[in-house]
Formats: C-alpha cells, sequence, structure tokens
C-alpha cells in the first residue's frame, strides 16, 4: 500500500505554557519606542585592525594585568567623544519644544548583562565617568566590579527594581523625565553609550538600529580576516564596531571624521595608555580578543 492510501495521521497535540509578561520587557519597549519616536538615528558598520591593540593587552596580562576589549573601546570612545564634542551632544523634548545640550564631560554607560535570581538576562547601565580621563586599569576595575558583584549590592539593579515595580503610568513619567531633562537623562544614561553583548556572528553589515543616546557604539566580534598592508595579504584580527548617531545633532561627515580617529587610536595602543609591541606580519586572534 502505498503512502497516499494510508489513513491520514492525527496531528500532534501542541504543547504550550503560559509564561509571565515581565516589567524588565516593559522597560526595553519603552527605551526602544522613545528611540525611534523622539530621535533620527542613522547607523554605520567599520572594521578596524586591533593586531596592534591585541598585542598589547597580551603584553600587559603576562604582567598579571587582565584588560579586556570592553575596557579598550570605553577609553577609545571617550577620547574620541573629547576630540569630536558633537557627538556628546543630546537632543531632549521639553515642554516647550526641542532643546539641544552639549555636555562639558564624558560619561559612558556601558550596558551589562547579568543573570537574575529567576534566570532572565538583566540589562543594566554601569556609568564610567570621565572615560577620557580614567586610566583603562580603572575602568577594568570599575567592570569586573560590576560583572562579579552580587546584584542586590549594585545601585543600578536596585533602581532597576524600583522601576520596575511602578505602575505603568509612573514608567510613563520616568521616560518623559529622560527625554525632557537633561540632568535626570545624564544621572541615569550618562552622554553617551557603548555595548559590547553582541560579539558573536555579525556579518559584515549588522543593519539599522536605534539608540536613545546621542551616540552610541556597539562593539561586535574579533574576526581573523585578510587585510592588505604594504601590498601584501595576510591574516589580522578584525574588529567590527557600529557606531548609532542622532542626526538631528551630528552629519555624515562629523560621523566620517571621528571614526577615521577611532582607527588611529586602536592601531595604537600608545594612544589608550598601554605599551608598543611589535606586531608580526600574521596576527589570529585570541579567545581574549572578544573578552
Amino acid at each position: 500500500m502505498s503512502d497516499s492510501d494510508a489513513a491520514p495521521r492525527a496531528p500532534l497535540p501542541i504543547q504550550t505554557r503560559v509564561v509571565p509578561f515581565t516589567p524588565n520587557r516593559e522597560v526595553i519597549f519603552d527605551l526602544l519606542t522613545r528611540a525611534k519616536r523622539f530621535h533620527c538615528p542613522v547607523s554605520g558598520t567599520w572594521e578596524y585592525d586591533v593586531a596592534a591593540l591585541s598585542a598589547a593587552r597580551r603584553a600587559v596580562r603576562v604582567d598579571g594585568r587582565v584588560l579586556s576589549l570592553p575596557a579598550c573601546v570605553v577609553k577609545a570612545t571617550g577620547l574620541l567623544l573629547k576630540k569630536f564634542p558633537r557627538l556628546n551632544h543630546h537632543l531632549f523634548h521639553g515642554l516647550f519644544g526641542k532643546y539641544e545640550v552639549e555636555f562639558d564631560q564624558v560619561r559612558c554607560t556601558l550596558v551589562i548583562m547579568r543573570r537574575g535570581r529567576d534566570g532572565e538576562r538583566l540589562l543594566f547601565p554601569l556609568n564610567i565617568d570621565r572615560a577620557d580621563e580614567l586610566p583603562i586599569e580603572d575602568i577594568q576595575r570599575t567592570i569586573d566590579l560590576h560583572r562579579w558583584a552580587p546584584l542586590d549590592e549594585l545601585p543600578q539593579v536596585q533602581a532597576l527594581e524600583r522601576l520596575k515595580r511602578l505602575p505603568r503610568l509612573a514608567l510613563t513619567w520616568a521616560s518623559y523625565r529622560a527625554r525632557s531633562d537633561h540632568r535626570f537623562y545624564l544621572r541615569y544614561f550618562g552622554t553617551y553609550g557603548v555595548s559590547c553583548l553582541n560579539t558573536r556572528g555579525w556579518g559584515p553589515v549588522a543593519g539599522h538600529t536605534v539608540a536613545n543616546t546621542g551616540s552610541a557604539f556597539l562593539v561586535g566580534p574579533v574576526r581573523d580576516l585578510p587585510q592588505v598592508k604594504d601590498g601584501v595579504v595576510s591574516t589580522r584580527p578584525v574588529l567590527t564596531l557600529m557606531l548609532v548617531a542622532d542626526h538631528y545633532l551630528v552629519d555624515g561627515l562629523d560621523i566620517l571624521e571621528a571614526m577615521a580617529y577611532l582607527r588611529r587610536l586602536l592601531s595604537d595602543p600608545t594612544r589608550l595608555g598601554l605599551p608598543k609591541v611589535e606586531v608580526p606580519d600574521v596576527v589570529v586572534a585570541g579567545e581574549d580578543d572578544e573578552a
């Protein structure tokens, strides 16, 4: 008997269960909605040869200092915003219309991901003051503290938990304060953002995204790619990095000039306070390049 003559099989029962829609998802929805409604995000993706940076990080690791890629990016972008202050502006929508603010400090908001008690991914901001002035070692110590300290001891997590318990109307009020009051915004969101969460699986172009800050840097993976240097093709570790900026505030030329300067910072670790290390012609990215 052919398969077509066989009696039809009964469909398998569908197994489902209702799961809680957590307040954490409401907060994320609010952040994304505010970014799309009140800003004009424009994004671009760049690739940077980080062979010298990787070699310098390995050199100091021998001396007992472990410097992660996020710490280096925070330092480099802090210096970038100091030199290109247009990226350190922010647009606010007050009661009487739009107004623009130029911050007189560089305060990086680094997105940290931890697991909550219920196993849900918890994202919270780590504000790093004077990112342009702090030594990388101090930036790294701050990152390590917030990666490993008990969640209950972190003030950012405590504030986030309080926010989740607020009724929807109060959450709407907090969102209004964030988009209309630059003092409130600076306290909780810094002057620009860095996220190193999406570190795997990026292609050459990561696509369009949005951000609430005047500028935000999304750090992708470090991959071994063929590069041409002095007419010779060799394998080099290449960092993929996206910039998201508010087109209300910056133009394409501002972005191009800034990202060209970032290339100089990442290719010369001495500008970040790291030692100068000789780099071989063929370099392969190590596991610590994504740390």
